[in-house]
């Protein structure tokens, strides 16, 4: 159960998953959070370990998609005031690419350490791949 104390911290499920599962999928699961590549991990083997990240590897995916789509939006918005134009989409399109990398190095780490977390706030959106 994640820690009350931090809203980082997410939930842990690492006990569902065999240990000899974990340690031989630890890559696979990995690259599944490298937005699109979560098909690697869902489609080239049946660990459930591997199916878990490709699973948070898909909703980072969308999550990246929102927010580009948000990030174009607001960016043609603020570039049609002429103070904010020149700064504010690229603030915008900054903040997101640094919140999704953010997001791939958790997840990266996570699977790479044997660990099976959601991703903080958006890994309970979804479970898709089983």
């Amino acid at each position: 159960m994640a820690n009350k104390n931090n809203i980082y911290d997410s939930e842990d499920v690492t006990g569902r998953f065999d240990t000899d599962d974990i340690e031989q999928n630890k890559v696979i699961s990995a690259i599944g959070y490298i937005p699109v590549l979560f098909l690697v991990p869902m489609l080239a083997t049946q660990s459930p370990y591997a199916k878990f990240h490709a699973n948070q590897g898909l909703i980072l995916t969308l999550a990246a998609i929102v927010l580009n789509v948000a990030q174009w939006v607001l960016g043609k918005i603020f570039g049609m005031i002429p103070f904010f134009r020149s700064f504010v989409p690229e603030i915008i399109s900054f903040a997101v690419g640094v919140a999704v990398l953010i997001y791939i190095i958790i997840g990266v780490m996570n699977a790479a350490q044997g660990k099976a977390k959601k991703l903080p706030f958006i890994g309970n959106l979804l479970d898709i791949i089983h």
